[in-house]
């Protein structure tokens, strides 16, 4: 992880992947995404007839996360997630777990709109930061366990920067929020 700049909007700068404990590197994209069924509910009768009075919730659907990943000589993405060399999908025959972890810089750091590091102010108003070693003392970690590729494959180009880039889909069981004492037990 390089440096992270101190702002209210979230950066790509403050996430790092790691799959079974090691850092996946060279991910340009990283998307997960939910979805689940809602039903409308009907009632019949003159007021009321073709108009939904309600939305039923259903069971969830599709939990999976798309990727982009720049492939290098030494480890392609399958490799770097701790997969062997997926030729075939079906090579992989055991789930593997991803944590993504965002440090979140200081609120005290932040102040009105725009982050300390460009306000100008006067001396009396500064704000000391020497308390605190660091500006970001506050992480969030998500666990996504039971990870399965389902689809894998490359774009090879010669009109572009030639850069072999990969993309892929997981597939995983849950998202857990990692906090407190849980968060020190997972082994990331």
């Amino acid at each position: 992880m390089g440096r992270v700049p101190i702002s209210r909007v979230r950066t790509s700068h403050a996430l790092t992947i790691k799959a079974n404990g090691v850092s996946v590197g060279l991910i340009n994209g990283w998307n997960p995404t939910q979805s689940r069924t809602v039903t409308p509910i009907y009632e019949v009768g003159f007021d009321n007839s073709g108009n939904p009075v309600e939305l039923m919730p259903g069971n969830i659907n599709a939990q999976q996360v798309s990727i982009n990943r720049y492939d290098t000589y030494i480890t392609k993405m399958e490799e770097a997630f701790g997969t062997p060399d997926l030729v075939m999908l079906t090579r992989q025959n055991q789930p593997f777990d991803v944590l993504e972890s965002w440090v979140i810089p200081d609120p005290s750091l932040i102040v009105g709109d725009a982050p300390i590091s460009l306000l100008i102010r006067p001396r009396e108003k500064e704000i000391q930061t020497t308390s605190s070693p660091s500006p970001f003392t506050k992480k969030e970690k998500y666990l996504y366990s039971g990870c399965w590729f389902t689809s894998l494959g490359r774009t090879l180009r010669s009109d572009d920067n030639r850069i072999v880039n990969v993309t892929g889909t997981l597939m995983y069981t849950k998202k857990l929020k990692i906090t407190g004492l849980a968060g020190a037990a997972v082994s990331f």
